[in-house]
């Protein structure tokens, strides 16, 4: 079955990696269900509240970055509530700025070497393409210098709060970062061939080559989104994390419906 992308509302690129995990998740989120409880947590609220603010940072504070990120710790506790107020008390937030400290004092060495990768750069950017069906908000976009230097060079950076792989990135950043890419280039009008992912517990940021076969896949994948918000329950993979699933009670009391396009 083949969705013209101009008929339907843009499939969000956070939904590509929750297909990745489990397409089934994409229909009990349709169904009204909480499928993402983890990004409540305040960890990883703060930690990435501390990490976006690195675009902030001029060459005096990355000189003295471990003193620099503990600044922005104690600015994010007294902002967070106000940005997050139905995820926040003063209990949890307490243990999560414990947390986030060491972690700061821990990779404060590392990021002196990051930072030259994700700055300057702008965060939070809203990206929309009605043309190939697509949305998403790309943590950062970042400018890389050009032969001569000169900022002009856009590229889409992804913040995670897990570990990387060994070498490389995750499949589903991969996946997610040609979204983004593809994203930008409409709204440049430039072609995008490289991407970031900066896993925020290593301290590292990774580069990924956006290649066409991550590109299709993405394109694919949104078309299957699409008939999962229809109401298509989609088959369990063997592969499905299903001892840390959401809704897994509600999934079990399915029947598994045939479907060779899935």
């Amino acid at each position: 079955m083949t969705i013209d992308p101009l008929m339907a509302q843009p499939v969000r690129i956070f939904d590509v990696s929750l297909y990745l995990r489990c397409p089934r998740l994409l229909y009990f989120q349709a169904m009204g269900r909480k499928v993402h409880p983890e990004a409540a947590a305040p960890a990883t609220l703060l930690m990435r509240e501390v990490a976006l603010s690195l675009s902030e940072i001029g060459p005096e504070e990355a000189a003295d970055l471990g003193g620099w990120l503990r600044e922005a710790l104690e600015r994010a506790l007294v902002e967070l509530p106000a940005i997050f107020p139905d995820r926040m008390n003063p209990h949890d937030l307490q243990a999560a700025a414990e947390e986030v400290g060491a972690w700061a004092a821990e990779v404060a060495p590392r990021m002196v070497l990051a930072l030259q990768l994700i700055t300057p750069s702008t965060v939070e950017v809203d990206l929309r393409s009605d043309r190939l069906g697509i949305s998403g908000r790309v943590d950062r976009v970042v400018s890389r210098g050009d032969e001569d230097g000169t900022p002009n060079v856009k590229v889409p950076s992804m913040m995670r709060v897990d570990l990387p792989p060994e070498a490389g990135v995750w499949r589903s950043d991969r996946l997610r970062l040609a979204g983004y890419a593809m994203l930008l280039e409409e709204k440049l009008e430039t072609r995008v061939d490289l991407g970031l992912v900066e896993y925020l517990r290593a301290g590292e940021v990774r580069e990924v080559e956006i290649r066409p076969t991550d590109r299709r896949r993405v394109l694919r994948i949104r078309d299957r989104v699409r008939l999962i918000g229809e109401g298509k329950l989609p088959d369990r993979p063997r592969e499905a994390p299903c001892d840390r699933c959401p809704v897994l009670d509600a999934c079990e009391t399915r029947q598994t419906l045939a479907s060779k396009f899935f």
